[in-house]
């Protein structure tokens, strides 16, 4: 289908009369892997957050599959999962119980085969009794990676998601980003540095 994936026409974001990003365009395409970079200040996360309706655009228009992510009908925001340097974990809930509060969202009503799945290829299943709050920087981005498991999406929004990673998690995520694409899945993601082990499909520049 010609309109499959995320598209974006000449989209233009500001905040506080400082413009973040002018004129940008992008198409994700259905199976593909696209790395967004720039220098710091250049965009990267205001395009995300743009992308996932958190920050709205001065003009310029997202479409999701042909239709506008805002439309009633687009399912866009059922499809997409973003996952972000502000983690959005409960402090005070487990490991397991925030999972199970993220699948519940998305409809999965019992995702326990799932979490301990996901919580053992990433090494953190003796600790799913444990709270949040308890957990180290490094275990607590494991558990949000986790979600890329247990919760179903067609588009992966991720910043930064390699991010502080011991180089067997970093093998782990770009193998899952890459059987996601090949299942039909939509990826776009940021790193300060190119991912060695990661197939890209396409390669978006933002510049200051």
């Amino acid at each position: 289908m010609i309109n499959s994936g995320l598209f974006a026409s000449d989209l233009t974001v500001s905040r506080a009369e400082q413009t973040l990003i002018e004129g940008a365009e992008l198409h994700l395409a259905p199976s593909s892997i696209t790395y967004l970079y720039g220098e710091n200040g250049a965009g990267k996360t205001s395009l995300m957050r743009c992308l996932c309706g958190l920050l709205p655009a001065d003009q310029g228009s997202i479409r999701w599959n042909g239709k506008p992510i805002s439309s009633s009908d687009s399912n866009y925001f059922n499809d997409l999962l973003f996952l972000a340097h502000a983690l959005s974990m409960k402090a005070e809930l487990s490991i397991m119980e925030n999972l199970h509060f993220y699948a519940k969202l998305r409809g999965v009503n019992n995702a326990n085969g799932l979490i301990q799945q996901a919580a053992q290829q990433l090494g953190i299943d003796h600790l799913l009794a444990r709270r949040f709050a308890e957990l180290s920087a490094g275990q607590q981005h494991k558990v949000a990676l986790c979600r890329l498991v247990v919760e179903p999406a067609k588009i992966w929004i991720l910043d930064e998601p390699f991010v502080n990673l011991d180089h067997q998690t970093r093998d782990w995520l770009a193998n899952t980003m890459m059987e996601f694409a090949k299942q039909g899945g939509v990826v776009l993601f940021t790193s300060h540095h190119e991912i060695e082990q990661l197939t890209i499909d396409q390669r978006l520049s933002l510049e200051h």
